[in-house]
């Protein structure tokens, strides 16, 4: 069997539309400036320390998907035609047919590659890498693409402010390929637990006669993110997170002191912040790229990996021979967490 699945390649692409905490302002309706007690964009990076995040315009969760993917391909001097299955992350499909996977192998020119769509919400980068690590483990494929993309603009909800300020777009891509050494070599920790705080259901089947007239065609409108704020979800979320990746610690040859680099889900800089203080390791090993790209739940891992490894995530850099630990909670919850060598 092979003994390991390493790292090979990673991208990640942002859309061109910077959005500041000046424009979101203008966008957001029902802000209490009276309850909040201070002005909105000091609200904003007291609450989330997000400065900047981006927003697509005429692109969606397929072509930025693709195009991380395609410096993926680039980083790891492979072509598409070496890819074997893909594994896409999302809960914003342009579409549900064709599924994901097959519309990005499409798109990169990766066409016979086998794959499939999942949806764990936040966590989903880490859970797609960890179903890539057990293919690659029994043999069965060799060279995995595994992306993470979200469009989330596209149905968030501007009347609900404290959701509205935390969503953005963008793409997250690493190909993983079968290693006897180095790369994801222990299995990761993946869990779950029912809870309603991340909300974005289905209209479709919700109500199926709610169709709308829009540009000539007729559609089912979407329903909005919702997500529940306050000290309970934020504490969960960094116990969650913390413990996730001792268990993952815990099933490789590792320990916490070993790690060069810890990228958590990028959900909210306060989340960061605690998860530092419980894992009582020195900020600068993990990765905090939120002030700039906002969360954009799955892809913020992916996003973050490949911009620690290009050197543009500040004083965390992933060097070849790093350590690095991933950790992520997302709606559900869905818990996911490995340890790999770069």
């Amino acid at each position: 069997m092979a003994k390991c699945a390493r790292i090979v390649g990673t991208g990640s692409y942002l859309p061109e539309q910077k959005v500041t905490n000046q424009d979101i302002e203008k966008m957001v309706r029902n802000f209490d400036l009276k309850r909040a007690g201070m002005p909105f964009v000091q609200w904003v990076e007291q609450l989330t320390g997000i400065k900047t995040r981006y927003f697509v315009k005429d692109e969606d969760a397929e072509t930025m998907a693709a195009k991380a993917s395609l410096l993926a391909l680039e980083a790891a001097k492979m072509e598409a035609s070496d890819i074997d299955f893909i594994i896409v992350s999302t809960l914003t499909p342009a579409r549900d047919v064709p599924n994901m996977a097959c519309t990005l192998g499409h798109l990169i020119g990766a066409r016979k590659a086998g794959g499939f769509p999942l949806n764990t919400a936040c966590s989903g980068f880490v859970y797609a890498l960890s179903v890539a690590y057990s293919l690659i483990k029994s043999e069965i494929y060799k060279n995995i693409m595994v992306t993470s993309t979200e469009a989330l603009s596209r149905v968030t909800n501007y009347d609900d402010p404290s959701t509205a300020v935390l969503f953005s777009d963008g793409a997250g891509a690493a190909i993983l390929q079968a290693s006897e050494k180095g790369g994801i070599c222990s299995p990761p920790h993946m869990s779950s637990d029912f809870t309603e705080h991340f909300d974005l259901k289905n209209v479709d089947c919700l109500n199926p006669s709610a169709r709308i007239k829009k540009q000539g065609r007729e559609f089912i409108p979407r329903h909005t993110l919702h997500m529940m704020g306050g000290p309970r979800v934020l504490r969960r979320a960094i116990n969650a997170m913390a413990d996730a990746l001792m268990k993952a610690l815990d099933q490789s040859p590792y320990r916490l002191k070993d790690l060069d680099v810890i990228i958590p889900h990028q959900a909210n800089q306060r989340i960061t912040q605690g998860l530092i203080e419980k894992l009582k390791v020195p900020s600068k090993k993990v990765c905090q790229v939120i002030d700039a790209i906002g969360n954009t739940s799955g892809a913020t891992v992916a996003i973050g990996l490949d911009m620690a490894i290009r050197g543009k995530a500040g004083d965390t850099k992933i060097n070849p021979g790093s350590k690095v630990g991933l950790t992520a909670i997302g709606g559900g919850y869905s818990l996911a967490a490995l340890v790999l060598e770069y």
